[in-house]
């Protein structure tokens, strides 16, 4: 049964009131046609149960902004939604992947994660080229997919919410690595699922690692914002006692100047591997007369074991985020050392999926809380 609106209805129930679906939900694909972002293909999802989102096609079908009965979640940075042909990857000493970073989630990857980093590449057999340079985060975000396939699609009397496409990141002497994407929802609820999929097309055994970058942004990010998660410890932070900041689990109010701070989480996985974290407004007035918002993230800590919290509370680029990611804090030789790296031979696959959850007022918010225990 689809519940909408204060309604639940069958699906011949459904068309008997409705001629085209698209008046109370759907995807809809547009193209952007001004400034930076021209060019720019957009998914935007209506599951019609006070749920909207955007999916950008052409920055690796991640996700540019998130609605929530009408409270907007996502962080949008002053780089923009910068269409791929005007990315800046190489510049900046590997620093340039922030020219573009914006939105509620950039993926991060294939073969790198985190700082840049010269790398050794003789597992390419190419002698000329003895290393390769690797940027912030790697290539993968500003990546455009090849969109597969979108629509409605019902299973009994239910309906979800669809979306497929594949990002390929392949170079002469370098990986062949590609990212295949499933978005869904079901219609009339809030959980936005990814399921990933990375595979290396290439011959050359390549190294993969792995991370969401979760953006959120004011008004879900205030002062006295909160984090809660399932963290058996944490490991290495980043100038954790930074004057004006909470450290980590509490967010500050809008400073100058400011430095960003970051925190290694290593979480603890339920029986089935997954885990879970959520920022949480307990004060924030929402729709309906109640206070609260919170968005929850559940990820499988199996092959993504650690959380990055990062903070970055600025004026005017202020953000803070939840970055579940395949290996700890560290250089890529740590992750050698500590077993970290999945190397991935012709055809192997490393699997994945995230769920993102917005909740509004006390009632769901302690239902989570219940859960992260």
């Amino acid at each position: 049964m689809v519940h909408i609106l204060g309604q639940t209805l069958n699906r011949r129930q459904l068309a008997e009131r409705v001629g085209d679906l698209r008046q109370v939900f759907g995807v809809e694909l547009s193209t952007l046609d001004n400034g930076l972002e021209r060019g720019n293909r957009v998914l935007r999802f209506n599951t019609g149960g006070g749920l909207e989102f955007d999916v950008m096609v052409d920055r690796a079908m991640d996700l540019a902004g998130m609605r929530y009965h009408g409270v907007p979640i996502g962080w949008h940075s002053p780089a923009g939604f910068k269409s791929p042909a005007l990315t800046e990857i190489e510049a900046e000493d590997g620093f340039g992947w922030m020219r573009s970073m914006s939105g509620l989630m950039n993926s991060c990857g294939l073969d790198h994660i985190h700082a840049p980093e010269v790398d050794d590449a003789s597992h390419f057999n190419h002698p000329p080229k003895p290393t390769i340079t690797h940027g912030l985060h790697g290539r993968i975000a500003y990546l455009p997919a090849t969109l597969t396939g979108y629509g409605t699609r019902w299973d009994g009397d239910r309906a979800f919410l669809w979306a497929t496409g594949e990002v390929r990141q392949g170079a002469v002497f370098a990986e062949n690595l590609v990212l295949e994407r499933r978005i869904e929802v079901e219609v009339g609820t809030a959980t936005i699922r990814y399921n990933d999929t990375v595979r290396n097309l290439g011959f050359d055994p390549t190294p993969h690692a792995y991370l969401w970058h979760v953006n959120m942004g004011w008004p879900l990010v205030d002062a006295g914002t909160r984090v809660r998660a399932q963290i058996d410890k944490t490991g290495w932070t980043l100038r954790a006692d930074a004057e004006g900041e909470k450290g980590a689990f509490e967010m500050a109010p809008p400073l100058h100047p400011s430095t960003q701070q970051v925190f290694d989480h290593h979480m603890r996985a339920g029986a089935d591997g997954t885990t879970r974290a959520a920022m949480i407004n307990d004060t924030l007035a929402v729709p309906g007369g109640q206070s609260g918002l919170a968005l929850e993230l559940a990820w499988d800590a199996r092959v993504m074991p650690s959380m990055c919290e990062w903070q970055f509370f600025k004026k005017g680029n202020y953000v803070a985020a939840l970055e579940p990611c395949s290996t700890r804090i560290g250089s890529r030789k740590d992750w050698r050392e500590r077993e970290e790296f999945a190397i991935l031979g012709y055809d192997e696959t490393v699997d994945y999926f995230l769920e993102l959850t917005p909740h509004l007022g006390p009632k769901a918010i302690d239902a989570l809380e219940d859960r992260i225990g």
